[in-house]
């Protein structure tokens, strides 16, 4: 009885939130239109006017499909929310969202930096052209190699993660006959609080600025927090810049030290995507969908940068009267690449389930989706929009492994081997975040002015082996 109990109580909550958010999406609901998408006469999903089934006809499945406009308009609107409000605002692509470098060379072409977090992409941003005043490093893993080399490139700023690294990079300063500025990862009263930085209540943070101060080598002058990710409270925001620049503060008082960059990192909300929650995972068990996300109810990037616009007058007045006003530099990440690319998927089975569920089987895994273990993303039936989405379906990928489902009791309409399902928002952490799984990785293509261009090559058999000695 008691069980029984329970379980009622369960779906009752349950069929609450549900109600409640299909009252609230009602006023905007998951279309095309929100990724600059469409839908074509044959009731296809288009890109840039392209039938996104047309591509996965011409490149094969699965396929990443990077919708160019959609990636610059986003980050031309999030820049242009921050400057007007402050205008040494600048803007440092996220190398570990998104390390594909045709995304990354488009972004630095439209003014970009770079901010990177290991040896590999500070290679990477070098090896792309970004020229050291440009680059960020940051990482609590860094390595020495690293290390050494954008003290020698002379990056724009070391923000340093523990205080192990501060005599390494005085040595090699010293090595290399330059200074290097750098800036200090903090740990404020919100956000990510665990193997990240140092935190200022505990007096770590102002105990490294005290062992920095012991080498000529270095040039202190920056604070560097990141909050964690998907963030939508401005609140959050809000109170870890406060404290940020309560704590530069003591910092020019106690030490003289004059904080001239100010690297907030990223973390800011999509607005259509949705971070599971312990509820998802009872509703998916008891045969509901997981919550998709409510996009009027996520923070735009002017909303952020209004509310922080009082701070970063402060910062300003903080500047003595010889040096110019501190930079903010903004690592939005996810927050510009996630909705500019789009994971399409071909059908390859199907079978009826348990209670009538359709199962689909199609050819794309855990290996290049693993986002969707902890993210709810929209997934259009990109071959058959605007028909009746009442069939409940399971889809699983082609792995031999339990654990490879893309959605569960997701409502598509009667689909046939052939169809084309499309993940949105495939732009961050799907591409770092893919393995080879018994299958190559995909290719991407890039949709530009009514025309495409291959970016990535899809993976080849003997690609997988190739660094493999028998």
């Amino acid at each position: 009885m008691l069980s029984a109990a329970k379980s009622l109580v369960k779906h009752s909550v349950i069929r609450w939130l549900i109600r409640q958010e299909e009252q609230a999406r009602r006023l905007q609901p998951l279309v095309p239109d929100l990724w600059s998408c469409g839908q074509n006469d044959e009731g296809h999903l288009t890109v840039n006017g392209i039938s996104v089934k047309e591509l996965a006809d011409r490149y094969g499945t699965p396929l990443h499909v990077l919708h160019e406009q959609n990636l610059l308009s986003t980050y031309n609107e999030f820049l242009a929310s921050f400057k007007a409000v402050y205008p040494e605002v600048v803007l440092a692509t996220s190398y570990k969202t998104n390390p594909v470098p045709h995304v990354l060379k488009t972004l630095h072409a439209a003014g970009s930096h770079a901010e990177v977090i290991s040896h590999f992409e500070l290679w990477l941003a070098l090896k792309l052209g970004v020229p050291g005043e440009k680059i960020i490093l940051n990482g609590p893993g860094k390595g020495e190699e690293a290390l050494r080399l954008a003290v020698e490139q002379r990056v724009r700023i070391i923000n340093i993660d523990g205080p192990g690294e501060i005599a390494k990079i005085a040595r090699f300063a010293r090595e290399l006959g330059v200074q290097q500025h750098v800036g200090l990862r903090v740990i404020t009263s919100v956000g990510w609080s665990s193997q990240f930085g140092l935190s200022i209540e505990s007096g770590a943070a102002e105990s490294a600025f005290q062992q920095i101060l012991d080498y000529p080598e270095l040039i202190p002058g920056g604070l560097h927090l990141h909050l964690g990710t998907g963030i939508q409270n401005i609140e959050t925001y809000t109170r870890a810049v406060q404290e940020l620049i309560e704590f530069a503060g003591r910092l020019k008082t106690n030490y003289g030290i004059e904080i001239a960059v100010f690297d907030l990192g990223g973390g800011f909300g999509v607005p259509t995507v949705r971070g599971k929650t312990d509820w998802d995972t009872r509703m998916i068990s008891l045969g509901y969908p997981s919550r998709q996300a409510i996009p009027g109810a996520v923070p735009r990037p002017a909303d952020f940068a209004r509310a922080l616009s009082p701070l970063f007058e402060r910062l300003g007045e903080m500047a003595s009267s010889s040096a110019a006003a501190p930079t903010v530099i903004l690592e939005p990440g996810r927050a510009i690449t996630s909705s500019a690319q789009i994971l399409l998927l071909s059908v390859i089975g199907k079978k009826r389930g348990p209670n009538e569920k359709q199962y689909l089987m199609v050819d794309g895994g855990k290996n290049i989706t693993l986002p969707l273990e902890w993210e709810t993303h929209q997934i259009f039936a990109a071959s058959r929009l605007g028909r009746d989405s009442s069939i409940l379906h399971d889809v699983f990928g082609p792995l031999c492994h339990p654990g490879d489902i893309i959605v569960k009791n997701q409502a598509f309409p009667e689909l046939e081997e052939g169809d084309v399902l499309a993940i949105m928002d495939a732009g961050a952490y799907f591409i770092p975040n893919q393995m080879v799984f018994s299958n190559p990785r995909p290719p991407i293509v890039s949709v530009h002015n009514g025309g495409c261009t291959v970016v990535r090559k899809r993976e080849t058999f003997e690609d997988i082996v190739q660094a493999d000695v028998s």
